[in-house]
Parts: C-alpha cells; structure tokens; sequence
C-alpha cells in the first residue's frame, strides 16, 4: 500500500477512508500512531512514558481518584451549599498529599455534569489546579465522556494538560453511561452502538490533532476540517478507554489504547474481560501486554465491622485490612496492573491511612515474592 502524503496534501476528492466499528467508512488525514514508549519490567511490567523517573520496579501500582462529589450528604446541609464543595477541595488536597506520601503514582479525576442534586466538581479545571498546587504525579481523565465536549476541543485540553503537567496527563475517554444525566444538561444519549462509532471517531480525531497540523477527519458523527491544533504534544499521550462491554469496547480498546479501565467489579469479571481483550488483541495483530490493564476499586477496609460500607449493587472491596487484602490479591493474580481507587469514607482520611498501613506492604511483599 502506498503511504499516505502529509495532511493537507490531497483533494478532497481523493481522501483515504478507514473502516469503523459499526460497518461505516470516515475519511481522515492520516491516524496518528498509537504508540506510548514503553519499558517492561517483569512479566506485566510497568510501562514508562519517556520519563526516566517514572521507571518502578514493582509489578503493581495505585491511583486514587479524586473525589468530585458527596454520596452521603451531612446531617443539617443543603447539599448544594457551596460550602460542601470548598470542603471537598479541601479534603482533596490533603488526600492528593497521603496518596504522594504512600507512593500512589496518579491521581484521576471523574468526569459528570452532576450526582444528582450533589455538590459536584467539574474535571478539567479540578485537575489542572491540582496538578498545579501538587505538582510530580501522573494525572488523568477517570474517563471524560465523549459527548460532554467536541473532540477537538477534548484534544485540545488533553494537549495543554500535557504540557502543565510536564508530561504527565493520560487521557481517559468513554462512550457515556448516565442517560439522564446527559438528557438533562441537554447531550444526546443514542444507543449504546451509535454512541461507541461517535467514541471511535472522537478518538481518530484526537490522535490525528495529537500527530499532524492541519488535521482533517470527516465522518458519520464529528468531522474537523484542516485544523491547526498547536502546540503539538512533544511526547505521545497515552490514552486510556474506560469499560467492559465486550464486543465493542474491549474492541475499541485492542484498536487504540495504551491503557484500559475496568469499570467497579468483581476479579472474575476482570479476569474474564481480560481474556476477552486478549482475543481482540489477537484479531487485530497487537500483544495485549502493550495495554496497561487497570482496575477501578471503592474499598471500605475498616476494623470494626458494624463501619463497613457495602452496596448490594455495586462491588465493593470491603471488609477488615486482611479480607481486603485477600480481595486485592485476587485482582492482582487476575493481571491488574494499576488500581485507580476511591476510599468510601471520604471525605475523612482513616480509609486511606488505613489501606496504606495495613493492606499495601501485604501487597508489596507478594509482589517481591520469588
């Protein structure tokens, strides 16, 4: 197959056209690679991006996801006092400091318009002022969600996050999963199919402005027509897909992603999607070990028992510092590399303090095991 000439150099007549998930043909200028250089260590070594004090020698490594709402509103507050939210920022920060001192390697910031009537914070401008005031850890998208913001603008924003964090930015994206929230701040919410074709075109945007300038992409659902999106990211930036459904998603992901996210689950269901991903991979000629598998975690560990918090439906990795430490045990022996964590006594720290005291080392040392 001829190369294709540098964007801007064809008619419009003549634009090369790839095929999409959902069977349609877009015409783009040309994909960028998706590479992220990368360094193994061990069997499911740990990738490292370009940064050489980034290289970590153990197997597996944590992030904690910064809070952006209250589940639990406190007795005798409106729950969308403003004052709630400045509590949060202020919590956040001291939980971004405990995770820096424990050796968490990235912080990740959800992406929702709102939880219900919940004081909740907004991703991008959350994250740059973290990222500003807590400088040195690895920031992400924990996972934006694509109709929220037009794919350029979203590589736009993923470009200057990289270059505010000297680097350091993975950028998560999704397909969307909160119907009436997107209804209610006016976002279409199509069917599940047609909103991955929209995920899979947002992302051929995003890495097509990430490689070249001008950039042009015409699909069935987003198009940008010669575009200059400068500065250009000096270093690829990995990109992470968030969820699980297995015959698109985990498609999507062999295709694309330097990083995958495993929504809240059970370690069966990671270690059955994990295969699943492995088959994708093989389809489309790529070694899954290039896709760093990660694991979305709420951990109650707590000693007394009547404080656990447990949810009949959502997983929670819950229970004393050893019932918990079992559980995450499982999840390492299904292949999780990366847990991104939310501790569900927040706003208050023992959750963390106590994961770190008593459940990390456990971890550490299988991990040293012969």
């Amino acid at each position: 197959m001829a190369p294709i000439p540098p964007v801007g150099t064809l008619p419009s007549a003549s634009l090369p056209t790839l095929p999409l998930l959902d069977g349609g043909r877009a015409s783009m200028l040309p994909p960028a690679a998706s590479a992220t250089r990368r360094t193994k260590i061990g069997r499911r070594g740990r990738v490292v991006f370009s940064k050489e004090d980034d290289i970590v020698s153990k197997r597996v490594t944590f992030g904690w996801i910064m809070q952006p709402a209250l589940f639990f509103t406190p007795e005798g507050t409106d729950p969308g006092d403003i004052r709630l939210a400045r509590e949060m920022i202020s919590a956040n920060e001291e939980h971004v400091e405990l995770a820096r001192e424990a050796g968490f390697d990235t912080v990740w910031v959800e992406d929702h318009m709102g939880w219900q009537n919940k004081a909740h914070l907004e991703c991008f401008t959350n994250m740059a002022w973290l990222a500003g005031r807590h400088p040195g850890l690895r920031y992400g998208t924990m996972v934006c969600g694509q109709a929220f913001r037009n794919p350029g603008y979203l590589a736009k924003l993923a470009t200057n996050m990289h270059l505010l964090t000297g680097g350091r930015f993975i950028l998560g994206i999704g397909a969307g999963n909160n119907g009436p929230e997107h209804h209610a701040f006016g976002y279409p919410f199509p069917p599940p199919k047609e909103r991955l074709a929209q995920t899979e075109e947002a992302i051929r945007i995003i890495r097509a402005l990430w490689k070249e300038s001008p950039a042009t992409f015409r699909g069935k659902h987003y198009r940008v027509e010669e575009a200059y999106s400068s500065p250009l990211p000096d270093e690829p930036i990995p990109l992470m897909i968030g969820g699980g459904g297995e015959k698109k998603t985990l498609r999507l992901v062999a295709r694309y992603a330097d990083w995958w996210c495993n929504d809240v689950a059970p370690s069966p269901v990671f270690e059955r999607k994990k295969h699943v991903l492995a088959e994708h991979c093989g389809a489309v000629g790529r070694d899954p070990a290039e896709i760093v598998h990660s694991q979305v975690a709420w951990i109650s560990v707590e000693e007394q028992a009547d404080r656990i918090v447990r949810w009949d439906r959502l997983h929670v990795v819950a229970g004393s510092p050893e019932e918990v430490t079992r559980e995450m045990l499982e999840f390492v022996e299904a292949g999780v590399e990366h847990f991104q964590i939310r501790f569900m006594d927040y706003p208050g720290p023992a959750g963390m303090e106590r994961f770190v005291e008593k459940v990390v080392p456990r971890l550490l040392e299988y991990e040293a095991a012969p």
